[in-house]
């Protein structure tokens, strides 16, 4: 038996419209260079309407991170969906063509370097972006954290959130060296990666490896 999914509200919808539009613009002229009638225009809604549904931009920026922070959530589950009785680290050493491919191809990937860049300047942007970092991070940590636990291995603290930011350091970067070299190649980039992170997982997160 299916469970039908709730029908999305019309200001679900509306917001969505926004956001769309939003994304297209951003991308094509940037966070600074694109204005409220360039919104207005692209999402087929008066400036008052978006005014409705987002305060300002910084708004629209901050339900941009959220949707990216949603697929960082997502990525816990999937993992488990597909496992089956698998050890988890064997099923995170898997999944890494997946999750290498979702970095790699992300159409949003200059957008959220441009989002990052203007955090630099604008604390609030700043802000946003650490709230949902802090939030990404927690869900990967408890998911290693499970995964170590099943194998009764002794961790510590520390060794464990290096170990997310250098991961996560090791995704976000294909979205950068893409950008800067367009002819890198992914499939010869995967099996290194999948080195390294099973090292990581099962040589450096150990204590007795850090002894």
């Amino acid at each position: 038996m299916t469970t039908s999914q709730p029908p999305i509200s019309r200001a679900d919808l509306r917001r969505n419209q926004v956001l769309t539009a939003a994304t297209e613009c951003f991308r094509a002229h940037g966070f600074h260079g694109t204005s409220m009638s360039q919104l207005s225009k692209a999402s087929g809604m008066s400036v008052g309407h978006i005014y409705h549904y987002f305060e300002n931009k910084e708004a629209i920026i901050e339900a941009i991170v959220e949707n990216d922070l949603l697929k960082i959530l997502q990525i816990p589950e999937r993992i488990e969906q597909s496992r089956g009785k698998s050890d988890i680290f064997d099923a995170l050493v898997a999944d890494v063509e997946q999750s290498a491919a979702d970095a790699f191809y992300d159409p949003d990937a200059a957008l959220l370097l441009e989002i990052v860049a203007e955090a630099a300047r604008n604390p609030r942007i700043a802000n946003i972006i650490r709230r949902a970092e802090a939030t990404a991070m927690e869900s990967i940590k408890n998911y290693l954290r499970k995964g170590l636990q099943q194998r009764e291995t002794t961790f510590s603290e520390q060794s464990l959130d290096t170990a997310c930011n250098l991961l996560a350091a090791l995704f976000e970067g294909l979205t950068i060296r893409l950008i800067r070299n367009p002819d890198l190649s992914l499939q010869h980039s995967i099996p290194m990666m999948r080195r390294i992170i099973r090292y990581m997982l099962e040589q450096e997160i150990p204590e007795t490896a850090n002894r």
